[in-house]
């Protein structure tokens, strides 16, 4: 895995993220069998679990979504996100997982909201 692959799967869930193509979306995450977007929720293991989640952006008004590769050791990266919508700001890191296929099997959150504004 390399980072141009990284930064591709990143580009498709920004994009899919603000199109608010739920299906396409949910798609990256296919073998996902762990999935948190914060550690304060319960972790989902399945894609209907998944999708179920992605459901809310239908409502959200997106002004930006940023990624930065932070680290990447075999198949496992961390990413630093920046997202705006709705009139907050919010930041964080993921940790990713990929199989030797380079299928996402793992993606855990850490957010934060900017309560400074």
């Amino acid at each position: 895995m390399n980072k141009g692959f990284v930064q591709d799967w990143l580009n498709k869930l920004k994009k899919y993220w603000f199109n608010k193509d739920i299906e396409k979306a949910v798609s990256l995450f296919a073998k996902t069998s762990f999935y948190q977007e914060t550690p304060f929720m319960k972790a989902y293991t399945t894609l209907e679990e998944i999708n179920e989640e992605w459901q809310h952006i239908t409502n959200e008004n997106i002004k930006q979504i940023d990624f930065k590769i932070l680290a990447i050791d075999n198949y496992t990266v961390i990413v630093e996100w920046y997202l705006e919508q709705n009139f907050e700001i919010y930041d964080g890191i993921y940790e990713i997982k990929f199989n030797e296929n380079l299928e996402c099997i793992y993606f855990k959150s850490w957010e934060m909201k900017d309560v400074s504004n």
